[in-house]
């Protein structure tokens, strides 16, 4: 089988060289003897955050050429902090997005905006609330009197945790802390928020992951996806068969990521800079169990339980996070995924 190439559209850039010139990254496949790229159909992606491990799934199906054997010609555009992936893909900036949380699918298609999300690589939401052990905090309800530091777009997450445990948002003092975990390591802060997948690689490098507790947003009962693929209402219309072939191609991709995640981090860091070899592996290991669900195991990868979503629609609603419910079937569908028959995991 002939391997894609990966070529680099802008010069390769670290994290503190993407803030400080504000620049893009981007990376498109090219045909590598597996067909000519001008019979491939093109197809942009903005990601929410930069490349990393958390790419792996795409940056290895480029590599060993599973977009271009469905006839896709893929760009991966990263994104960052100042970066919405949503306002990208409803502007017509890219024909997909890769959404962190649907949350904010949920609120952007209650206030107007044509969005659909059609498969999730994750499919339970690693966000999580880190705690040292010695801090008291045995459950949620001891978040009360505490300081909690969380990411802005957390705010959300926290709140719902917040109103189903019955306490008062001003029982807590709120802070914004970045991707940093050592505001909690250093007790500025009793709680700090992040995904599990990459925040325990990071206190096992400290040395004191086993000093260190920590509660699952999923385990709290407020159930979102993560990683979730989506575009407009118009590209969901016109290009279906388009949308099922780069789910097929992208599914292969991240199975492969899941059993050789050795090869798939080499294949990361050839294609990214700044990034700790030893950290990124552990978290692509770490994203295994969030690969597969009772729905992916019946229907396929990718699949997602409409209930998830009116459930979590329902909560944002009751926080006054979003201005009206959204039903299940105006955000989200199965049908691309069904179309894709992707492996059932």
């Amino acid at each position: 089988m002939m391997r894609d190439k990966v070529t680099m559209l802008a010069p390769r850039v670290n994290r503190r060289a993407f803030l400080k010139a504000g620049t893009a990254l981007s990376l498109s496949l090219a045909a590598g003897g597996s067909g000519d790229a001008q019979t491939l159909t093109g197809v942009s992606l903005q990601f929410g955050w930069f490349l990393n491990s958390q790419a792996a799934g795409e940056l290895v199906a480029i590599a060993k050429g599973y977009f271009s054997e469905a006839g896709i010609e893929l760009r991966m555009q990263p994104g960052g902090p100042s970066i919405d992936p949503i306002q990208i893909v409803a502007g017509g900036g890219t024909t997909l997005g890769d959404a962190a949380s649907i949350g904010i699918l949920l609120n952007a298609r209650s206030r107007g905006l044509p969005l659909k999300a059609f498969a999730a690589v994750l499919q339970r939401h690693p966000f999580a609330f880190f705690f040292l052990k010695r801090s008291g905090v045995r459950t949620p309800a001891d978040f009360e009197g505490k300081t909690i530091g969380i990411q802005p777009t957390a705010r959300p997450l926290l709140e719902a945790v917040l109103k189903k445990h019955h306490i008062a948002k001003d029982r807590v003092k709120v802070v914004s802390v970045g991707g940093d975990i050592s505001p909690l390591v250093t007790r500025q802060v009793d709680v700090i928020t992040g995904w599990v997948i990459d925040r325990v690689p990071q206190f096992e490098n400290m040395g004191v992951a086993d000093q260190v507790g920590y509660f699952k947003l999923w385990d709290l009962g407020i159930r979102m996806y993560a990683y979730t693929y989506f575009c407009t209402d118009q590209v969901y219309g016109q290009r279906k068969e388009v949308l099922a072939r780069f789910v097929a191609a992208t599914a292969k991709g991240w199975l492969y990521a899941r059993d050789h995640p050795d090869e798939a981090i080499d294949i990361v860091l050839r294609n990214t800079t700044g990034l700790d070899r030893t950290l990124e592996l552990k978290t692509l290991r770490n994203m295994q169990p969030y690969f597969t669900s009772i729905a992916t195991k019946q229907y396929g990868w990718g699949h997602m339980d409409p209930g998830v979503w009116a459930d979590l629609s329902s909560a944002y609603v009751a926080l006054e996070q979003m201005p009206r419910e959204v039903k299940p079937d105006e955000i989200m569908t199965n049908e691309v995924v069904e179309m894709a028959k992707t492996p059932k995991v």
